[in-house]
């Protein structure tokens, strides 16, 4: 049996930094570059989500 591997946000398409999974409320999720204008100069943002899952998926999907 093969163990699956946590889903996992691929680096920022943009800039290459590691990404943040951010949490607003109990089913407002997304994620967005770790380096968002309050840390440095990037602005990308993934689209929002219900859940982890999904939030991570949208990110991925980014190219």
């Amino acid at each position: 049996m093969t163990e699956a591997t946590p889903l996992q946000p691929q680096r920022c398409p943009k800039c290459g930094a590691p990404a943040e999974l951010v949490k607003a409320g109990s089913r407002r999720l997304w994620v967005q570059c770790s380096r968002h204008p309050d840390k440095g100069n990037c602005n990308t943002i993934g689209a929002q989500a219900d859940n982890k899952k999904e939030a991570i998926h949208n990110w991925n999907r980014l190219k």
